[in-house]
């Protein structure tokens, strides 16, 4: 219930700000058979991102390492535009926020049938000079927005690198999901 609460409010913020800003206009094309922006990615760029879509309106939410980042956007085809809110823990209670826009064509790579999405982002209103924001999706993992949380101060470890079982001890997700290593193919 409150996943479906904070993407309606998401949806509505979406709604109020989007649009203007972009500086590259990129047509879309058709979307691949099966293809839905929903699921989980890694980027090398940018870490797991973690994308809902619902009719042609996306959210999301990514991490890696000190910084974790909101995306909300607007599908079109095989394209989405989006905004992006970034957030860098570099200095404890003071995260650093950082915002533009993107976007992403979505593709399946005919070599080995992987959903991919290629792109671009950009500071403010620009939306592809900063540089390349790529990504493949997984096959079996289900997006949950809950497990990566915005931070709160450098020091605080976040939710999705790890999380204390009812035990009181503390687990690594790696662990958990058979032990695979950072670096594994868990996608």
């Amino acid at each position: 219930m409150r996943s479906a609460f904070r993407f309606g409010i998401a949806i509505g913020w979406l709604v109020i700000g989007c649009g203007g800003g972009s500086t590259v206009n990129i047509d879309p094309g058709t979307m691949p058979e099966n293809g839905t922006y929903t699921g989980v990615y890694f980027s090398p760029q940018y870490g797991e991102m973690h994308l809902v879509q619902n009719g042609s309106a996306v959210v999301g939410k990514y991490k890696k390492d000190e910084r974790s980042g909101k995306i909300q956007g607007e599908a079109e085809g095989d394209v989405l535009r989006f905004e992006w809110t970034e957030y860098k823990a570099m200095v404890s209670n003071r995260p650093q926020e950082t915002r533009g826009h993107g976007y992403f064509r979505y593709m399946i790579d005919a070599s080995n049938g992987d959903h991919i999405l290629k792109g671009r982002w950009g500071l403010n209103d620009e939306n592809s000079t900063g540089g390349e924001w790529n990504a493949y999706k997984s096959r079996s993992r289900e997006p949950d927005l809950d497990s990566i949380d915005e931070p709160t101060s450098g020091g605080e470890s976040d939710s999705i690198d790890e999380e204390v079982d009812s035990s009181g001890d503390s687990t690594d997700d790696a662990s958990e999901a058979g032990g695979e290593e950072e670096g594994d193919d868990i996608f």
